[in-house]
């Protein structure tokens, strides 16, 4: 009986913790631009809100929100809400780890009519739940490098700033990827050495999508960032490292058992099979189709200009500030 109990209490300052995290964590950059347009009747109509987010969610991966923001705008400034463009009308994009500017900015070409598609179908409907919103993005209409991660992001962010549909978010499912699978055994919700996790209801997965649904039923995507943020590089605010991980300063600190110090639990326990459609190897994809997209002059100096930020090593503001910079000395020779 006091095992329960306390195992009980264990839970209750557990989600406390997440709860706090999350009413304290900064704005989404995203999220405030999105509103802020919004307030000023930036949309034309729902489609445009839902395409707009679909744009970011997809390009907010293996980079910073930051850039991914800025790519977004620079999508919408080439009218891409409106409809498909040409190459030549969109400058180079930031690109995200393990691509070339050139690449990054096809594979969103390429992907845009989908989620033109996309888009046009969750407002056609307007009530969902949020796994059959999943479904419709991962299985039924594939766009390029709309993965499980950027899925789920996206259906948050439909919830929280799209007020006309309705999505039963209760069904919400939290993708399960090294970083929340490692934060995770490290707490002592489950064993990799008898949890293993190979996807979708593995046992892992079904670990911890149950107990997610015991803490936060009514908001269960609260779980995922204070997770996966724990386990980032400690270049990126993280903690909870693959091996000898600190955890002065971890937001689980004061409740952690921290069982596999020495070790990486995810190297362990996650058995994971390559993502359909992505690249085996780490470079950009190349197209093959028949004539690939030209670049032009001013997106080839663009990407100039990034690679030379990039080796400068600047980040965060004085990144956002170069970037906004260029277009602007640049704007005249659209």
């Amino acid at each position: 009986m006091e095992e329960r109990q306390n195992a009980k209490a264990w839970l209750a300052r557990f989600r406390d913790i997440i709860v706090a995290y999350m009413g304290n964590r900064a704005p989404d950059p995203f999220m405030e631009w999105f509103r802020h347009k919004d307030s000023r009747g930036f949309f034309a109509d729902d489609f445009e809100r839902v395409l707009a987010i679909l744009i970011d969610a997809r390009f907010d991966q293996m980079t910073t929100a930051e850039k991914a923001l800025e790519n977004t705008k620079m999508a919408v400034e080439a009218n891409c809400l409106k409809k498909a463009i040409e190459p030549d009308k969109l400058p180079l994009l930031i690109p995200r780890q393990y691509f070339t500017a050139e690449g990054w900015t096809e594979s969103f070409i390429m992907a845009l009519p989908n989620l033109h598609t996309i888009a046009r179908r969750i407002v056609a409907q307007k009530s969902w739940n949020a796994n059959d919103l999943i479904d419709l993005m991962l299985h039924e209409i594939r766009a390029r490098y709309l993965g499980v991660k950027t899925t789920r992001l996206a259906v948050r962010w439909l919830h929280e700033l799209v007020p006309s549909l309705d999505i039963n978010m209760t069904t919400y499912e939290i993708p399960i990827d090294r970083l929340v699978y490692r934060v995770s055994c490290r707490l002592g919700l489950i064993d990799p050495n008898t949890d293993k996790y190979s996807g979708r209801r593995s046992i892992a997965d079904v670990k911890i999508q149950t107990l997610v649904k015991r803490l936060l039923p009514d908001r269960p995507w609260f779980f995922d960032e204070p997770m996966w943020s724990s386990g980032r590089k400690a270049v990126n605010g993280g903690h909870c490292y693959p091996r000898n991980p600190n955890c002065k300063g971890c937001i689980f600190e004061s409740i952690c058992p921290k069982r596999f110090l020495d070790s990486d639990p995810a190297k362990l326990g996650m058995e994971t099979k390559p993502i359909r459609g992505l690249p085996k190897k780490r470079y950009a994809p190349i197209s093959r189709k028949p004539q690939a997209p030209t670049i032009t002059q001013k997106q080839a100096e663009f990407a100039k200009f990034v690679e030379e930020l990039k080796k400068k090593g600047t980040k965060g503001e004085e990144w956002r500030e170069k970037i906004k910079q260029w277009r602007r000395e640049h704007s005249k020779s659209r």
